[in-house]
Parts: C-alpha cells; structure tokens; sequence
C-alpha cells in the first residue's frame, strides 16, 4: 500500500530542514508526539533508532535509513508500532517553492496490512499522522 500527502509549508526550505532535521526533533514540531529518545546512534546517522512516546500513551520505535541534508529529507521504517501495518518504510522530504519562499512537504510511505484495513490505514497514516504532523510543523514555524 502506498500512502502520499503533500501539504504547503509557510516558511523558507533552510528553517523547515533546521527544525525536522533531526530524527528526535520531532516532538518539537509534531503535536502527535509528546516524547522522542533516541536509543542509540545520533539525530542523523543512519541506523539510529527512535522510540515515540504518543499522547494516547503507544510507543513506535524507528529506525533512520537515510538522512540527507542537500535533498532535505530522511526515511525511516517502523520496528514497533501498534497499528495493523508491516513492512513500513516512510520518506519525509522537502521542496523549495522558490516564487513564494514557501516549502512544499512530502511524506509518504509503503507498507503491508490486510485488505480489510486499508481505509483505515489511509486515514490514520494518510490524514492523523502525516497531515497533522505537517499542519503541526506548519504552526510550530509560525509560532503558534
């Protein structure tokens, strides 16, 4: 299954990728994370994993696959999460909108989950986690 959102960001390329940059900075900006550590490694070294604390009280951990700062962007599969998924693998990258100094974010995924799940999967990984993560960096950038 692939899943794909695309969302304007009201900010320059260079302040969206200082503040997603790092692979345990996301609980500063996405407001669907209350707490990320990093068990090992460094924000953006390959092979670093990431445990999520989320607000509901679940836990995904992460691993960091590639991380790049001149394509701003990064991917990360999923070890542990609670959702009916397997084989996930999401990339996060950003593009600048060089007519308005805006930056267009990306995130998309692939993964498994049985056919009767797919809806729900859209939604959740589709709308809860990537749109409301990128309308939370949004306001984060906006200081909202």
């Amino acid at each position: 299954m692939h899943v794909f959102r695309s969302m304007i960001i009201d900010a320059d390329i260079n302040t969206v990728w200082s503040a997603v940059r790092a692979f345990d900075g996301v609980e500063t900006w996405n407001p669907g994370v209350d707490l990320a550590e990093l068990e090992n490694g460094t924000p953006t070294a390959t092979g670093t994993v990431r445990k999520l604390h989320i607000p509901d009280g679940t836990i995904f951990r992460e691993t960091l696959l590639a991380h790049s700062d001149l394509d701003h962007s990064y991917t990360y599969d999923i070890l542990e999460c609670p959702l009916p998924v397997t084989g996930y693998v999401s990339t996060h990258r950003f593009l600048p909108i060089t007519h308005t100094g805006q930056t267009l974010g990306i995130w998309e995924s692939w993964f498994d989950c049985a056919p009767e799940d797919r809806a729900e999967m859209e939604r959740i990984v589709g709308d809860v986690i990537y749109i409301g993560g990128m309308a939370g960096l949004n306001a984060f950038l906006k200081g909202e």
